[in-house]
């Protein structure tokens, strides 16, 4: 059941009248029933997947919070025990892949094909990594979930259960007192997340959504310039389809009186790749900060330490988003941007005269820009088939003859999809998208220039996204890119 269906569009409002109605003491149980028939309207047996996941982790809480001499030992066991359960669904076929190219490598038998199909189970990275921080929390010393069913709702909540965002169960089990009643500005700031979200989702992210697949279907056949183009709008492709599904979570989830991490917080206005990532997949970011690199040692180590530790953990950071090389490779290529950033600060430090460029607010717009362009060339290989593709478009990127050539006699091949009138406009658009991200209130930081100023702008503009919404919204829209991982 996508956000975007009209089946969730039934679900939701039946699901949020029916806890409203439930008496409060029900309310958990109630939740847990909705989360599951939502899960399940999938593929109803990997309910029966979360279901035993989640049994097996509560236990596993209970033995690792009552045990004095072996709680590592437990821990360790149920650390690997989620880690091969996520490794089977998600990454057998690629483990099969990797060493029969080994083994064709140096002469030896290939493994045989596997006889069965592995559907990867929707949400599974999402939730075992909740598992893993509430065991690992629990072994540093926080307190175990006394009721099953409370954390049962904790992985299967369905808001956030397909792709986050990632919650802290600390956060979330003392909301499933449901001790507030019914709050007007709640439920409006609610409907304006669900309506902006699925504004960003189906206007934005499927049109240019479009474009960019057409662009990525034939890499030899177009220029840097349109991979330029066709990156950049990637870029905004993937945002907008993420932090629109986190906006419509985050207002479900409001509807029924339970807050949820915010996951963005204006990650294109960011001024160095390390600030990026405290603004971009908020939740990923501080969860694989937390219970992987800070594990391996942090900085706490020495700077050569350091670095490493930046670079593997983003490396398996890339990996947990798909179970291919060149999602591996974008990781790397992440973590040293970090070091190269690690490295640059050191050198501003100790030189008076940078630290004064670095200040001025030209130096500031050029470092957005640059942060921006290293993202978007990194989610280049994100978006590529495999890495061969990944370099070929990178190549093409940066051939700049060609590029020049291509500039100078332009004729966008991306722009000319269907005869649709937003593609003639694409550059335009983008720049009105990053503006309006400024403007309007999207940020925990800042309230938002329009809102602040003008008190009956948010009413016309939430108008003017329902009427794009009918307008524009495409006969079959895709499933989020993050459904995928």
């Amino acid at each position: 059941m996508l956000f975007n269906s009209v089946s969730y569009l039934i679900f939701l409002p039946v699901t949020v009248l029916l806890f409203w109605l439930t008496p409060q003491k029900w309310r958990s149980a109630m939740l847990l029933v909705a989360s599951y028939v939502f899960y399940m309207f999938w593929k109803p047996i990997y309910g029966v997947l979360i279901f035993t996941l989640t049994a097996v982790n509560w236990i596993f809480g209970f033995l690792i919070d009552r045990s004095e001499k072996h709680k590592g030992k437990w821990l360790a066991l149920a650390l690997t025990t989620n880690l091969l359960v996520l490794g089977y669904f998600k990454y057998t076929y690629m483990t099969r892949d990797v060493l029969n190219d080994m083994f064709k490598t140096i002469g030896l038998h290939q493994l045989p094909a596997i006889s069965w199909e592995i559907v990867l189970p929707l949400g599974i990275s999402f939730f075992v990594f909740e598992f893993i921080h509430y065991l690992v929390d629990i072994y540093r010393g926080d307190k175990p979930v006394k009721s099953f069913i409370e954390f049962a709702l904790f992985p299967s909540f369905f808001p956030t259960q397909i792709a986050g965002p990632i919650k802290r169960y600390q956060q979330f089990i003392p909301q499933l007192k449901f001790d507030k009643k019914l709050n007007v500005q709640e439920f409006n700031e609610a409907m304006e997340l669900i309506f902006f979200g699925l504004f960003k989702k189906v206007v934005l992210a499927d049109t240019l959504g479009i474009a960019v697949t057409r662009c990525f279907a034939h890499p030899d056949m177009l220029t840097g310039a349109d991979f330029w183009l066709a990156t950049w709008a990637f870029t905004f492709q993937v945002y907008f389809d993420f932090s629109g599904y986190t906006d419509i979570a985050r207002g479900s989830a409001l509807l029924m009186g339970i807050k949820v991490p915010q996951n963005f917080n204006l990650p294109y206005l960011s001024g160095s790749y390390s600030e990026f990532w405290k603004r971009w997949h908020i939740t990923l970011s501080t969860w694989l900060k937390d219970y992987l690199y800070i594990p391996l040692g942090g900085s706490r180590l020495g700077e050569v330490r350091t670095c490493v530790n930046l670079v593997i953990t983003m490396t398996l950071g890339g990996l947990w988003h798909g179970a291919a090389p060149h999602f591996v490779v974008w990781g790397f290529y992440v973590g040293v941007l970090l070091v190269l950033h690690r490295m640059w600060r050191k050198v501003v430090a100790h030189s008076r005269a940078l630290e004064k460029v670095v200040e001025t607010k030209v130096f500031h717009i050029f470092a957005i820009a640059l942060t921006f362009n290293a993202h978007a060339l990194g989610l280049a290989i994100f978006r590529a088939n495999n890495v061969p593709e990944g370099l070929l478009v990178i190549g093409k990127m940066f051939n700049l003859q060609p590029a020049a050539e291509g500039l100078a006699n332009w004729q966008p091949a991306i722009m000319n999809t269907n005869g649709s009138i937003i593609y003639p406009v694409l550059p335009l658009v983008l720049i009105a998208m990053w503006i309006m991200q400024i403007a309007l209130a999207n940020s925990k930081e800042k309230p938002g220039i329009l809102p602040k100023y003008f008190p009956g702008f948010k009413p016309a503009y939430l108008a003017v996204l329902i009427a794009m919404l009918l307008i524009f919204s495409p006969d079959v829209t895709p499933a989020f890119i993050y459904f995928q991982f």
